[in-house]
């Protein structure tokens, strides 16, 4: 991925999430299930987890079929889930191959939760001025954001 793509979404109000919408996509699926491919699922950004997950309910809408596993650390423990290959598409319809995600169980409302093995492969900044949420996400890297020099400079 070379050729840069970004997207930034403003709110109204100070957010205390951050989600998007995501398409999914995989080759290691059972392909007698039809799927929608212009669906698209809710991801939640989440720089605390280190690896992406999907829900397990969209795992099985999909026919997902598990390459492995992998453990995941919950509130309950650190418990042993199935693992997929998917492609992730982004709202700037910039997509992500072959990324190894662990199974979860996140709830109705959140379908993805996008971690760091997603956002360290572009520029991340959330600010938020006059009480309003602004989110962007560049990909790939371009350049260094650095508060403390804005501030001096």
């Amino acid at each position: 991925m070379n050729t840069p793509a970004a997207f930034t979404l403003k709110s109204e109000s100070i957010l205390n999430m951050l989600k998007t919408d995501i398409s999914v996509s995989s080759n290691i699926r059972n392909m007698n299930i039809a799927i929608d491919p212009t669906k698209t699922w809710q991801g939640l950004w989440d720089t605390g987890a280190s690896r992406t997950s999907i829900d397990k309910r969209i795992a099985k809408e999909l026919g997902l079929i598990p390459v492995g596993k992998g453990t995941i650390s919950t509130a309950n423990g650190i418990i042993s889930v199935n693992t997929y290959f998917i492609n992730l598409t982004l709202i700037n319809r910039v997509t992500i191959t072959d990324i190894l995600v662990a199974e979860a169980d996140l709830g109705s409302e959140i379908d993805l939760l996008i971690g760091m093995d997603i956002i360290r492969h572009g520029d991340f900044s959330i600010t938020n001025t006059n009480g309003a949420t602004t989110f962007s996400f560049r990909i790939p890297s371009m350049k260094e954001i650095d508060y403390v020099n804005g501030i001096n400079d």
